[in-house]
């Protein structure tokens, strides 16, 4: 393949024009994007590179680690404000592939979220692709083309970049272009509506700020804790989020969620008693220890009622309705294997005993991917609108209501 020649942004002024050129270009409505970042010993990822390639078809890298070691800004992450104000253009839809990640990273730049985008990974979901589908067997199988991923895990922080790291990135974007306009042909009006659901949930700036005091409730293997025990998880689990973040390390530096769940279970009284914990590092005990017990102890000293409590459990289910969950879970099998879903990411036992409970399931059944696959066919088979058949040994709709 002839390389392709690409915009090279290397500092502060080339960055404002350049993005300001995207912003108020006439042509330009769009743009395929994509990000390298670094994570590897810190907390917060840091961002080394972003490539671009616009409606029209031209490719740049803007080397970000580059401008703002140039920039005069007292701080450094000012340097890219015309960049931010790019991303928060609302009328350049930004596209990328697994947004969540780099929505991730963008977001930290400014604690401002971008605004208008398209994930392609969300909308090969219905060319029967299956989820979390990787950007390279997206290309390979929509566009026919094998694309170099030796680069996987280079150093983004390297510099001068080597020719084989730019090709790489450019890539990204270069294949991306393509992906969206493949994926604007064959969706229906239906389905890029439900994509647009889902990019919309995904710019909840709730997902991406940094809560400390909710780090607990997203622990691993607290399920059927004790609310004493829940409580001591959550306190170590903030303590952690709060260390890591001021310290700029990776949680699992600090301590890693298997310890924080042995120390919930059975709580050491004295420092000496942590070392009896299973896979706890003995330095970070030294470090750390009279900490972590101080903060259990503070827990005992709480009145109980303060405590966490545990989710309260679902009721079990009558046998009539444990019939008609049978069968609607039938359906959902046969959707995922259809579009080469896992079901348990489509469809639950309690989300299905939630709608015909009339309450709230857990997972977004009535918007996006999952209203279209599995929500909207649920309810008219509850209404009586639709029924199921087999078809080659294939579960489906039948045509028409039900007499």
């Amino acid at each position: 393949m002839t390389k392709q020649s690409f915009l090279s942004v290397d500092t502060e002024s080339q960055l404002n024009h350049y993005c300001q050129h995207l912003i108020n270009h006439p042509d330009i409505t769009w743009i395929a994007i994509d990000t390298e970042f670094v994570r590897e010993d810190t907390y917060y990822p840091e961002l080394s590179l972003i490539q671009i390639q616009d409606s029209l078809g031209e490719l740049a890298i803007i080397d970000p680690l580059k401008i703002q070691e140039s920039s005069i800004q007292v701080d450094r992450k000012d340097a890219l404000a015309a960049f931010i104000e790019l991303l928060c253009d609302p009328n350049t839809l930004k596209v990328f592939h697994s947004a969540r990640q780099d929505l991730e990273v963008l977001y930290q730049l400014a604690q401002k979220m971008p605004v208008s985008i398209f994930d392609t990974q969300i909308a090969t979901l219905f060319l029967k692709l299956g989820e979390m589908a990787g950007f390279a067997r997206v290309i390979q199988t929509t566009l026919g083309i094998t694309i170099d991923k030796s680069q996987t895990r280079t150093n983004w922080h390297a510099r001068p970049l080597t020719e084989a790291q730019i090709e790489y990135a450019l890539d990204d974007v270069r294949y991306l272009a393509p992906l969206y306009q493949h994926c604007l042909n064959h969706l229906s009006p239906e389905e890029l509506k439900a994509v647009n659901e889902e990019c919309e949930a995904l710019l909840d700036a709730s997902l991406y700020k940094i809560d400390p005091s909710t780090a607990g409730a997203k622990l691993k293997g607290i399920k059927g804790f004790k609310p004493k025990q829940l409580a001591i998880a959550y306190a170590l689990a903030e303590w952690r989020e709060t260390f890591a973040m001021s310290h700029n390390q990776p949680k699992k530096w600090v301590m890693s969620d298997e310890v924080i769940i042995q120390i919930a279970k059975r709580p050491p009284k004295t420092v000496d008693a942590l070392y009896k914990v299973p896979h706890i590092k003995a330095s970070s005990i030294m470090s750390h220890g009279e900490t972590w017990i101080a903060l259990i102890d503070r827990v005992f000293e709480q009145p109980p009622e303060q405590w966490p409590q545990p989710a309260s459990k679902v009721s079990a289910a009558t046998a009539q309705e444990e019939a008609v969950i049978q069968l609607l879970n039938g359906y959902a099998q046969q959707v995922a294997v259809d579009y080469r879903l896992n079901l348990p990411s489509l469809l639950q036992r309690n989300d299905t005993l939630a709608v015909l409970r009339n309450q709230p399931p857990e997972k977004p059944l009535f918007s996006g991917w999952r209203n279209l696959l599995i929500g909207q066919p649920i309810l008219a088979l509850l209404k009586g609108k639709k029924s199921l058949t087999i078809v080659d040994n294939q579960v489906v709709f039948t045509q028409g209501k039900t007499q």
